[in-house]
């Protein structure tokens, strides 16, 4: 019995034994494990990694986002793509494992560029707004500038015009200086210096706007007016192409009202005017019949048309194993309104990204852009304002043509504008304004450990700008030709060094360091061909009977190092400290180096990751930094020469130079200082967001243009003088209002507020006269700078209305008459000039809201400008009455003073700078209406959409401006900064409404 017991025991522990070996062998066989990586939209992921854990043993998967690998059921598998959670998958018993990736959850914290990095949303403590690309996706843009109007609280952005291809200024918080660029500093994927109007929109991912100086302070000296990050397009995923075209009517929303709608009006006034001037009528009373039966010639009109643009954009992206790609291209053809305008560009892009090895990730971008203006119209015209101007100020009762078909070059009659036949202007001038780009960046970062990394970024471009112009209107009534070239070079070469490690999982330190070195060179040439004795365009320019020829050449380095430290405590608490050490070749020995701190912080009262609550983030920020500005010419602490000729003896003239500025080699760098605090709220589980910024900023040392009296040689000289101060506040609001299953509607309305003001000049001054004169011939400046006073101060007398009969005796001490003009005077009888208006806004807002059911989409994106007024010298002109446009075209002429209606229209001579044509500017627009259908598998086709889209551009505009559009102005190269004459109107070209219908595929 023991022995049988004996023997039943031992076969028990080798069947044991065998059992188990057999389990270790089945648990260790090798086995094919195969499937199929998917998005989060069911979509195949072609390069996606699945790696046996612990092991170098691993696939990728393919094009349909299939893999096969063999393991064991006790391995692990870990799947991993870029974007993607990684996740980890015991084999087991299973042969096949499909597997649905899932967004990182830390993409979907929303990152935002800081500048030589990153940072979580939450986590930040300065004041930076995001522009993302899905926000104007549905508005058909041409120029990425115009995406951030409305969009990012704090940031204003305005039209010059409505030329193709015409400038765009922005501005962040308000402006900080007087004879120096405003203009925010634009950095494109890592490098500085960018222009955002020669970007495609299609190329853009996000935009990230610093705003204050605690986040800009990185930047060091070029940070100062704002800094804008822009982030271009990279790809993943199974490969995608895109195409987007449209096309577009444009045309003027309307005509302002002048007598050349009732030219027979006209005729009488431009008698009655003859008569007060002691002169004979120009008409007989049969040449007014014949005009009121016949009509005359409206040349606003002739000079305006309706435009077609196209716009294709055409774009590749995805990944392929380690490497991702972006390739676009983009072709525009924009006709303008205004006859023989026009725009076109051409813009290449490819955007690539390669992971060599765990180590090692290098990403290469190349940018090219070519874009041509036809007939730049900012840059035609004489002197007496823009060809809008002058076409509503010609002459109505001269046609274009006489009887032989030649162009009437002046008025027949001598009257109205004594200028050049606009539309022999416009059609007979060949000008054309060429802008090349070439831009490379070389992205490459090294991870040495998980906790330290080096990033080096090098960037280069070239920009070539060649203008070659024909014009007929010369100063001697004959032709003119001139060719100008530049040449802007540079180069970037930026070290960045990031350590970042957590101690007992609370505390959260991260460092970086940036040593950074840019040059760039400038060379112009340029030369003038006047007179040509045979007028057949600008390849005849060796006819003309005068020369001149002028070069330039400028260049400048900057040195920078920076230290930045971020320390996040229990994810709650965020510190971010900033020093910054600048020197440029700018400044002379002794003032080359500036060194610019920051420092902010912000606390999350309540956290969102900790809460579920309608609350759901609570977060307050506050930090101040300084920023500094080198805005001075490459040469502007020296004493610089100007050309001239004069003729001595009556002969030929003989070149010779003179002193335009004077030397200082004390000059420095202009410093702003600036305060902001913020709160950051989120509720109803993130489908809302609020935020709210206060600030105050302080530009000291400015760097000012001053002029030197002429006893003292006269000139210039730069100096370290002045003060201006901006504070205002930023609030913006988003909102899912409806989040259901087939409807969805998203709500975004960005505010700002700001208010400017000058708090000290030089030498005791309170006033400092503009650069802009108005036209007429008065010789009399329309804009000033005032001690206590926001920039943009326009200047002009006070208009009373008209002298009465019943003060005629008092306009007789005058010199005027009843019927006359009458103006505001001071104890000695003089007219006061002094300020009537300013030109900057103090509000400006957008409100988006996209809207989408099934597969139906719609865009609405309205935004606003108020508290600023429109020196309108547009109307000042067509009423006439000086220089060169003395007839009088104003429609309301026709109720001018008669002893028998004394009304406040004068019925002689007046000033063209005055109060009477001060307008509020205040305006609210519909900037975009966009509807759109997206076919989805469209042909049967399988991931491949159509979308049809139909919409309108500046579809209605509600404001009391009585010219075309109060966001325009007209402004030359010569008269001084734009932010201290804005408002100014002097035939600005149009903004045109725009009707657009295009097509969208996607495969």
């Amino acid at each position: 019995m023991k022995k049988q017991l004996f023997e039943f025991v031992g076969k028990c522990f080798l069947a044991g034994i065998f059992l188990a070996l057999m389990g270790f062998q089945q648990a260790n066989a090798q086995q094919t494990i195969a499937g199929t990586i998917v998005d989060e939209l069911g979509q195949p992921i072609p390069g996606a990694n699945i790696v046996i854990k612990g092991t170098t043993t691993g696939v990728v998967t393919d094009f349909d986002g299939n893999y096969s690998i063999e393991a064991s059921p006790t391995d692990e598998l870990v799947i991993s793509y870029v974007g993607y959670t990684t996740q980890n998958i015991v084999v087991g018993s299973k042969t096949t494992i499909n597997v649905n990736m899932e967004l990182d959850q830390q993409l979907l914290d929303e990152v935002v560029v800081i500048g030589y990095g990153t940072a979580k949303k939450k986590d930040v403590t300065g004041a930076v707004a995001r522009v993302s690309s899905e926000s104007f996706a549905n508005q058909p843009l041409t120029r990425v500038d115009e995406a951030l109007q409305g969009r990012a609280a704090g940031v204003t952005v305005a039209k010059a015009n409505g030329a193709p291809g015409a400038g765009i200024k922005v501005r962040i918080r308000g402006v900080n200086s007087i004879t120096g660029n405003n203009d925010p500093l634009v950095v494109i994927d890592g490098v500085l210096g960018g222009d955002l109007s020669t970007l495609n929109p299609n190329d853009i991912a996000s935009m990230d706007v610093l705003k204050d100086a605690s986040a800009t302070a990185i930047y060091g000296v070029r940070g100062s007016n704002g800094v804008i990050l822009v982030s271009t397009k990279k790809g993943s995923g199974r490969g995608k192409i895109n195409v987007d075209y449209f096309t577009a009517i444009s045309q003027v929303p309307d005509l302002l009202p002048t007598l050349a709608d009732n030219v027979g009006e006209f005729a009488r006034i431009e008698n009655i005017r003859k008569l007060s001037i002691g002169q004979n009528p120009t008409f007989t009373d049969a040449e007014i019949a014949d005009l009121e039966a016949n009509g005359g010639t409206n040349y606003q009109d002739e000079i305006l048309r309706t435009a077609v643009s196209k716009n294709l954009q055409i774009s590749a992206s995805g990944s392929e194993g380690k490497l991702r790609y972006f390739l676009s291209g983009n072709y525009r053809d924009e006709e303008g309104i205004v006859i023989n305008t026009g725009y076109q560009q051409l813009s290449l892009r490819s955007n690539l990204d390669a992971q060599i090895s765990d180590k090692l990730r290098v990403g290469l971008n190349i940018f090219g852009t070519r874009g041509e203006k036809k007939n730049n119209f900012e840059a035609l015209g004489n002197g007496q304002g823009s060809l809008m101007y002058k076409a509503n100020t010609w002459d109505p009762t001269t046609p274009i043509y006489d009887a032989n078909g030649l162009y009437n070059r002046r008025s027949l009659r001598g009257i109205a504008s004594l200028n050049l036949n606009p539309v022999l202007t416009l059609n007979e001038t060949q000008a054309s304004d060429v802008d090349e780009r070439f831009s490379a960046t070389l992205n490459t970062t090294y991870q040495f450990t998980d906790n330290f990394s080096y990033t080096m970024v090098v960037g280069a471009q070239v920009n070539n700008y060649n203008v070659q112009r024909y014009a007929v209107e010369g100063a001697d009534d004959t032709p003119d030709a001139n060719f100008s070239t530049n040449k802007y070079t540079a180069y970037q070469l930026s070290n960045i060094f990031t350590w970042q490690k957590v101690f007992s999982e609370i505390h959260d330190l991260k460092l970086t360091g940036v040593q950074e070195y840019s040059n760039s060179k400038n060379i112009s040439n340029n030369y003038n061909a006047d007179n040509l004795l045979l007028p057949n365009g600008f390849y005849f320019a060796e006819t003309a009977s005068g020369f001149s020829i002028g070069n330039n050449f400028g260049e400048r380095e900057l040195s920078s190092f920076m230290l930045r430290a971020e320390y996040i405590l229990d994810d709650n608490l965020s510190i971010t400290a900033t020093g910054r050490y600048d020197g440029t070749s700018v400044f002379r020995p002794g003032k080359k180096w500036g060194f610019f701190p920051s420092v902010a912080a912000g606390y999350s009262i309540i956290n969102p990751r900790n809460n579920s609550g309608y609350i759901n983030n609570l977060k307050l920020r506050a930090g101040w930094g300084q920023v500094g500005n080198q805005g001075v010419g490459t040469y502007g602490t020296y004493a610089n020469l100007g050309n001239n000729i004069y003729a001595y003896t009556g002969g030929a003239p003989s070149p010779g130079t003179f002193i335009t500025s004077f030397a200082n080699e004390d000059l420095t760098w202009e410093t702003t200082s600036q305060t902001n605090v913020g709160i950051d709220l989120g509720f109803n589980s993130g489908r809302g967001s609020f935020s709210v910024d206060g600030y105050k900023k302080v530009t000291s040392d400015l760097l000012l243009n001053v002029p030197v009296s002429g006893t003292n040689g006269g000139g210039n000289v730069n100096k370290n003088v002045g003060e201006v101060e901006n504070f205002g506040f930023d609030v913006a609001l988003g909102y899912d209002i409806i989040q259901t299953k087939n409807l969805n509607w998203n709500s975004n309305l960005a505010v700002s507020h700001v208010k400017n003001k000058v708090t000290q000049l030089f030498d005791g001054l309170e006033q400092i006269d503009g650069q802009y004169q108005a036209p007429g011939g008065q010789a009399r400046v329309v804009n000033i700078i005032q001690l206590g006073e926001p920039l943009g101060q326009l200047n002009g007398a006070t208009f009373l209305g008209t002298w009465k009969s019943s003060e005629a005796s008092a306009a007789a001490a005058f010199g005027k008459k009843p019927g006359d003009a009458k103006y505001l005077r001071d104890e000695n009888g003089e007219i006061v000039f002094g300020a009537i208006g300013n030109g900057t806004p103090t509000l400006t807002w957008g409100f988006n809201n996209t809207i989408s059911y099934k597969n139906w989409d719609i865009n609405i994106f309205l935004n606003g400008s108020h508290g600023f007024d429109i020196y309108n010298l547009m109307q000042a002109g067509i009423t006439g009455g000086a220089g060169d446009s003395r007839s009088f075209m104003a429609a309301d002429q026709v109720n001018q003073w008669t002893p028998s209606n004394e009304t406040d229209i004068p019925a002689t001579v007046q000033l063209f700078n005055s109060s009477r044509y001060i307008e509020k500017g205040d305006f609210v627009r519909l900037s975009n209406l966009n509807i759109g259908y997206t076919f989805k598998d469209f042909a049967g086709l399988s991931n491949t959409t159509l979308k049809l889209y139909v919409g309108g551009q500046n579809l209605f505009l509600i404001t009391d401006y009585s010219g075309y559009d109060p966001e325009l102005s007209s402004r030359r190269g010569d008269q001084g900064n734009e932010d201290v004459a804005p408002g100014i109107n002097v035939g600005a070209y149009p903004n045109p409404r725009t009707y657009t219908l295009g097509v969208k595929v996607g495969f």
